[in-house]
């Protein structure tokens, strides 16, 4: 065992990893130390997590903390959205979680029509069926009883409390769940809308010691919202630079200081999610590489994804509109995007140009859409994520927008989860400390037009 550690647990939509890190002159130096592929499967009819899983994958990250070092805590964040459920009077864990694509949510928006526009002058954020509000109330229509009898946390706190945490309600996340006002509160009208009692506890700021999970280890508030932990991961951030964080989804936005709700916003369906020190994420969900990894896999392809948009035809003309619901979860995204292309590709050079340039061209509207609101110039694009890692696609999205692309790190998430842990355990001062930190530990690519 060696010093002082921390142990960053990232859970993505198709992969479970975590990461050892320690400070070490003036810089967070880390190692992935295991990654494993997981997805949501058809269970009772509904599409689901594998609960106990991701529960186990979290303890042993635990259980490494504990082997490791003298001294470490350890930080979880995933995916937004998504809650498990708790028996009200054992603390007993309900089942699975429901996977967010489940076609459930999706019914549950539609049913709430009316009360679209309320719900985002109320929270700010962007209409999508699988926000917590929609989602809850599909459990709801499925048990009247539920929630009456069960309590929901989100899913990192979920866990967290499985691990022997307390309930509890990390800021960035529950800003996802269009359930938390505008004044960072939860919202009782969201609450009467899904028809479910408000949370005994409300969503609080990260960067604090929750409990003690194991022999020297302690649970630290991350920003649990992964997108949270990779804005952070990318440093400080002005006005004017555009961040993309670019996984199974593209969160593409700008870091303002209060939420923005405003008919242009409405219109444009940009959303208001919380960043680690509680300003605000105001931003875009645009489809990532889940319809590339999708097509990589359907039309069997046989280099990596990478190469695969390396070899991009970018003369192919066609191209799908990817925030099209139709592409949201396809039984065959090709055939999907064979009905829905303005033109069909005949080889993988043409589908890997059609997916490429169809995404960096849905991101490439955000700029203007963005500027049109906040009445800021967009000058510089900051790329976090996976798709930091394609120089196609930096390429390509430079090209796109006329603006400078700088491009890393690719681990956004984890640096910003350690770099968190890092200040509630008292090793760095302040946000301003952290910042710097984490700029002194990734040096990005720069793509220029």
């Amino acid at each position: 065992m060696s010093g002082i550690g921390a142990v960053a647990v990232d859970l993505g939509a198709s992969s479970a990893r975590f990461a050892a890190g320690r400070l070490r002159d003036g810089r967070i130096e880390f190692e992935i130390v295991r990654q494993v592929a997981h997805q949501a499967t058809e269970r009772n009819g509904r599409l689901e997590w594998d609960g106990d899983r991701l529960f186990d994958f979290c303890r042993d990250a635990v259980r490494f903390a504990e082997a490791t070092f003298e001294c470490a805590s350890l930080g979880i964040d995933s995916w937004g959205v998504d809650h498990g459920f708790h028996d009200l009077d054992t603390g007993a864990t309900l089942g699975n979680p429901v996977c967010y694509r489940d076609l459930s949510h999706a019914r549950a928006m539609e049913a709430r029509s009316s009360d679209w526009d309320r719900l985002y002058e109320l929270t700010g954020i962007q209409r999508q069926p699988f926000n917590t509000v929609y989602q809850l109330a599909a459990r709801g229509a499925e048990d009247p009883s539920l929630p009456e009898r069960a309590t929901w946390l989100l899913l990192s706190d979920h866990l967290g409390q499985r691990l022997g945490g307390p309930e509890h309600y990390e800021f960035s996340q529950a800003s996802t769940t269009q359930l938390m006002g505008l004044d960072g509160d939860w919202c009782d009208e969201a609450f009467a809308i899904a028809g479910w009692p408000i949370p005994a506890f409300p969503p609080t700021l990260p960067g604090r010691i929750l409990a003690q999970v194991g022999d020297r280890v302690e649970l630290v508030s991350v920003g649990t919202h992964d997108t949270a932990s990779a804005v952070c991961g990318l440093g400080a951030l002005d006005h004017q630079t555009l961040f993309v964080n670019v996984g199974t989804w593209s969160l593409v936005g700008v870091v303002v200081d209060r939420p923005i709700v405003t008919e242009a916003s409405r219109a444009a369906n940009l959303t208001n999610e919380r960043t680690v020190d509680g300003r605000v994420r105001l931003l875009k969900n645009v489809p990532g590489f889940y319809v590339i990894n999708r097509l990589h896999e359907e039309l069997g392809i046989g280099i990596s994804v990478p190469s695969w948009l390396a070899s991009a035809n970018l003369d192919f003309r066609g191209r799908i509109d990817v925030l099209d619901e139709a592409f949201f979860n396809p039984a065959s995204m090709v055939e999907t995007c064979l009905a829905r292309s303005s033109e069909s590709p005949t080889s993988g050079e043409d589908w890997a140009g059609l997916a490429l340039s169809s995404l960096v061209d849905a991101i490439a509207a955000v700029p203007a859409e963005l500027e049109g609101v906040t009445g800021r110039r967009v000058a510089r694009i900051r790329v976090g994520g996976g798709g930091s890692q394609s120089p196609a696609f930096c390429r390509r999205l430079a090209s796109a927008t006329g603006l400078p692309v700088l491009a890393g790190p690719a681990e956004a998430t984890v640096l910003g989860n350690l770099a968190m842990q890092f200040l509630a355990t008292g090793l760095l001062g302040d946000f301003a400390e952290l910042s710097s930190v984490i700029e002194a530990s990734a040096q990005p690519l720069v793509y220029e037009r």
